[in-house]
């Protein structure tokens, strides 16, 4: 009897996902609304998630209606994990 690597047959999980983004930028949002970009240098079990040259992004919109966005530059940074909406992951091609 063939036995089967488990592993292989296993579907990827979203931490998976995640460590392809590694070295990778990323952009995440987390709670009041806030947008972070930056290269995912690494993370942990938590979701604390460690951004290597990131930028804070905010959008408005003026008096005409129009959108913007503007950038403020943090650098390096740690996010905990708890504050984290959502990951959008780097394309697996970048």
């Amino acid at each position: 009897m063939e036995r089967k690597n488990y592993q292989q047959n296993r579907p990827n999980r979203p931490i998976d996902y995640l460590q392809e983004s590694v070295n990778k930028i990323i952009l995440i949002k987390v709670k009041r609304n806030r947008l972070f970009r930056g290269k995912l240098a690494g993370f942990d079990e938590h979701l604390n998630l460690y951004l290597e040259g990131t930028t804070q992004l905010f959008e408005y919109m003026d008096e005409d209606g129009s959108l913007h966005e503007e950038h403020e530059t943090l650098g390096d940074i740690v996010v905990r994990g708890d504050n984290v909406i959502f990951v959008n992951l780097a394309n697996p091609d970048s």
